[in-house]
């Protein structure tokens, strides 16, 4: 497996995901509320092998994406857009490399992450409709 390429072909997905949330959601808003223009972190040259600054890029990607993925929900939490039986959508908690080792447990943990990401995706666009259907 390309490390590099799994984490930038599944991040860009997810910030397309949230850009296209954020207009979207845009006739709910109480005010205006301007789309991020995300661009993925720039992954150091590994040269042959990863080493410790891919190992820190990949930290930094994991930090960046749950930031902008918390950002859209905490918009959508202070617009309304909710599931009214739950309420606020809760912000996500990515895992976090801890080693070197890029093994089976590590690639588990990543997917989980991503899944994580979509799955609170999903929710938000479903508390979106709603306030959709009468637009």
């Amino acid at each position: 497996m390309n490390l590099v390429e799994y984490y930038n072909s599944n991040i860009t997905a997810i910030y397309q995901r949230v850009i296209a949330l954020y207009n979207k959601g845009q006739p709910a808003y109480e005010a205006d509320v301007a789309t991020p223009k995300l661009e993925l972190i720039p992954v150091p040259k590994p040269g042959d092998k990863l080493n410790r600054a891919v190992y820190l890029w990949t930290i930094d990607c994991i930090k960046q994406l749950e930031a902008v993925v918390n950002a859209l929900i905490d918009v959508y939490n202070d617009n309304g857009v909710i599931d009214y039986d739950v309420g606020d959508t809760p912000d996500v908690d990515l895992w976090l490399p801890e080693r070197l080792a890029i093994d089976d447990l590590y690639i588990a943990k990543l997917s989980d992450d991503f899944e994580a990401c979509n799955k609170a995706l999903d929710g938000l666009d479903k508390n979106l409709q709603p306030f959709l259907a009468g637009v």
